[in-house]
């Protein structure tokens, strides 16, 4: 095949200008029967479409791969494959790399196949090619140079300050690797490079892709959700517990087929259906980014059903008897955060006027007041049936005189006091004095 790179050229001006931007090649990166590209001026080009069009040759009459490569390669250009090693090509200027050991402790490989993507130049022995990664906000150093003159390897190398990125983004593979244990079961990390203008800089995003063939049944995902709770009930009582220890106990029970890594990441996934319902976490396991929506539904029912959490507690309601239900659901957990509550509590007409309660309200008041009326600071009269403080949550402005359900109108009492505010003869009197004694009320909200 006759042809130049002037031929070459123009017909990749023409792809840019009429076809780039058409849908049929707007993701043809992502068809895997496309395995190299054309690189040109820092963008790529599909090359037995360039060829065809610059010979005005059909692309059924000649081959591709190493037959198609060669006549660009004789006209001076490069060629890139998309896919190598770990790496893939998706755009112009978009990379995507699966973290491997060394990405935590060194830098990554840079394939031979690939290196136009990232170089300009031919790099040469002993050259350290400079790089900026900009990730979260910050501007990380590293450099591209050759790890062996006589095979030519590449790599990208970065520094502790990046490493410490990855580990705080990645922390379950992290502790793997420094641990020289097997990651398997766990998503396949990913860095994502967006090269800027140029060859110097690159965005840097993560991601993680969840196995596909390495699915967990109901009974190992219930023992997870067990072992979890269970933690976490140490943890709000103050008490000590070794995550250590409990993901041995599990791996040498009904999790005796799962890796280590695959239990803490599990773990990861727990928190962040924990944290999407506003219930506490574990603070040694951050919420996974990307859970699965079967996964994540399978947990919430888990959780539903073994009463560790449910979503309902959280929902308003006019009905006193479950109010109480689920306030005495919620008094088993720590509130992490002040409620808002309502502002305006929605009525409803029974036989008699009631209003919506918000729970977690009621829950973080009697909380705060560490059974202790918050009128006459004596601590509460008696312990009810389960064993806690007896108090009773009282709305200093009424709700039926348009007060809020919120923290800052409402105080815990004991039942002598609150009868006082009811029904004493110097009840607002008394009443009055709470906003001075209970720093957090508010007269006008």
């Amino acid at each position: 095949m006759n042809i130049s790179a002037d031929q070459l050229q123009k017909a990749m001006e023409d792809f840019d200008q009429n076809m780039r931007n058409h849908a049929e090649w707007s993701a043809w990166t992502e068809n895997r029967s496309y395995k190299f590209a054309i690189m040109y001026n820092g963008r790529i080009y599909p090359v037995k479409q360039i060829l065809a069009m610059a010979t005005g040759h059909p692309k059924n009459s000649f081959s591709g791969g190493a037959e198609a490569n060669t006549v660009v390669k004789a006209c001076g250009l490069k060629i890139i494959s998309l896919r190598a090693s770990s790496w893939s090509i998706k755009s112009d200027s978009d990379a995507i790399k699966g973290l491997d050991k060394s990405a935590f402790t060194q830098g990554t490989g840079i394939p031979i196949e690939i290196r136009p993507f990232f170089l300009e130049h031919e790099l040469q022995a002993g050259e350290r090619y400079p790089v900026k990664l900009i990730c979260n906000g910050g501007r990380f150093d590293a450099f591209i140079a050759m790890e062996n003159s006589q095979t030519g390897r590449t790599r990208l190398f970065w520094h502790k300050d990046f490493i410490n990125e990855l580990a705080a983004r990645f922390p379950v593979h992290y502790d793997c690797i420094q641990e020289n244990e097997l990651v398997d079961g766990l998503p396949t990390a990913q860095m994502r490079l967006t090269r800027l203008e140029g060859f110097n800089s690159y965005i840097v995003t993560f991601q993680e892709v969840e196995p596909t063939n390495i699915e967990w049944s109901e009974e190992e995902l219930e023992a997870a959700v067990r072992g979890y709770l269970l933690m976490r009930e140490q943890e709000v009582a103050g008490s000590t517990y070794n995550k250590a220890e409990i993901n041995r106990t599990l791996r040498e029970g009904k999790l005796s087929k799962r890796s280590k890594a695959s239990i803490e990441y599990r773990m990861q996934n727990i928190s962040s259906v924990l944290r999407d319902i506003d219930e506490p976490i574990i603070s040694g396991y951050l919420p996974a980014q990307n859970v699965g929506a079967k996964t994540k539904t399978k947990i919430q029912s888990i959780l539903d059903r073994l009463e560790g959490c449910k979503k309902e507690d959280y929902e308003l309601t006019n009905d006193q008897e479950v109010l109480d239900t689920r306030v005495k659901r919620l008094l088993k957990r720590k509130m992490n955060a002040v409620p808002p509550g309502q502002q305006s509590p929605t009525q409803s007409t029974i036989t008699t006027l009631s209003y919506f309660r918000d729970p977690s309200v009621k829950t973080w008041v009697l909380q705060a007041s560490r059974g202790h009326c918050e009128a006459c600071t004596k601590p509460a009269p008696f312990a009810n049936k389960d064993g806690l403080p007896y108090l009773e949550v009282h709305h200093v402005i009424t709700l039926a005189e348009g007060g809020p359900d919120t923290v800052n109108n409402a105080v815990a009492l004991c039942p002598n006091c609150h009868r006082r505010c009811h029904l004493s003869n110097d009840g607002e009197a008394y009443t009055a004095h709470l906003y001075t004694s209970v720093q957090r009320l508010q007269k006008n909200q």
